[in-house]
């Protein structure tokens, strides 16, 4: 006898389309949160209270906030500073703010719509104050330190961020985290952490832990140009494993001057400060502040200067950079940095 497979067939049930959610709810204003937008607003009156008290704000002081959101940290700086300026992308978020703040009586602030790395800082204040959204954190970092290397330093920093993102920040030399970030903040600030910040202080709850640290810039501030040595840096940790030999070996330059510098190649030109300086087999990761600043006083000295030509976007990176693309005179293979020639 012979057996036949038997096969059922049956008709596919159409996909149901999924029931979006409802977006959480702030729940003393009613407003719509987007997790996707990074809007993870900070509630714990015990966390806001310990973030205010670690910015010792003076009666004098004017304050930068980046992102109020419905204005819980922006109330508690109101009542203790002379000046407080915020910024917020959502309309609906500074508008909020704005009306706590006409309820309670405060005139001292000044709200605004906008992109805080669009949005020019303000042209003096005090202390920085902040829940930053976690997608800036570094550029407004760098923000922050450019603003004491150009001459207009502010006094402390209080800043939330990711636990991650801190870790590196803080992270010492030959650490896995060690990167151009934290170098640039041990330049120019000292750096502290302070504590902790578990999900469910804040609303939606994250799905990562946070930090709070406090930057103090160094007293006396770095006789460095803040742009010519991030340039440096940027070059450097662009593979922060391979030797300074091997950082430096491909790279193009430009002259200002439009003429040689030296009768020697560019490459040996560089290659013999390296090894004046005894750096050649140097690790980017594994160097402190005083080789990286002995080394660009050096590169100075031959009239060998950095600068970075596509700045605002290489602030997003953290972290080691991509090495993509392709050089011309002008630029390096695979940064966005330049020799040039006084």
């Amino acid at each position: 006898m012979c057996l036949r497979p038997c096969v059922r067939s049956s008709r596919a049930l159409p996909l149901r389309k999924p029931t979006p959610l409802a977006p959480k709810l702030h729940p003393a204003t009613g407003l719509p949160l987007s997790r996707t937008r990074g809007q993870h607003l900070l509630h714990n009156q015990g966390v806001i209270y310990k973030i205010v008290e670690a910015a010792d704000i003076q009666a004098s002081d004017a304050v930068y906030e980046v992102g109020c959101g419905t204005g819980e940290l922006t109330m508690r700086l109101l009542p203790l500073a002379r000046k407080v300026y915020t910024v917020d992308t959502e309309l609906r978020m500074v508008e909020e703010t704005k009306s706590r703040a006409q309820s309670g009586g405060f005139q001292n602030l000044e709200a605004l719509v906008g992109d805080a790395l669009r949005v020019p800082m303000p042209r003096r204040f005090d202390v920085c104050v902040s829940n930053l959204p976690y997608k800036i954190s570094a550029p407004i970092i760098f923000r922050l330190l450019r603003r004491i290397s150009e001459g207009h330093p502010w006094r402390a920093a209080v800043l939330m961020l990711q636990r991650e993102f801190a870790d590196r920040l803080l992270s010492d030399p030959g650490e896995k985290g060690f990167s151009r970030l934290a170098l640039n903040v041990r330049l120019f600030a000292k750096a502290v952490r302070l504590f902790d910040v578990k999900p469910g202080s804040f609303i939606p709850s994250p799905e990562i832990h946070s930090t709070v640290i406090r930057l103090e810039p160094r007293v006396p501030a770095p006789e460095v140009d803040f742009n010519e040595w991030d340039a440096l840096i940027r070059v450097i940790f662009s593979r922060r494993r391979k030797t300074l030999r091997a950082q430096f070996k491909k790279l193009m330059w430009c002259s200002l001057s439009g003429t040689k510098p030296s009768a020697i190649p560019f490459p040996e030109l560089v290659s013999s400060v390296l090894k004046e300086e005894s750096m050649l087999r140097e690790r980017a990761f594994a160097m402190d502040l005083d080789d990286l600043h002995l080394l660009l006083k050096a590169f100075n000295r031959r009239g060998i200067h950095f600068a970075s030509v596509h700045q605002g976007a290489a602030e997003a990176e953290d972290l080691d950079f991509a090495t993509s693309g392709s050089g011309g005179v002008g630029s390096f293979p695979q940064l966005t940095s330049d020799f040039l020639y006084p």
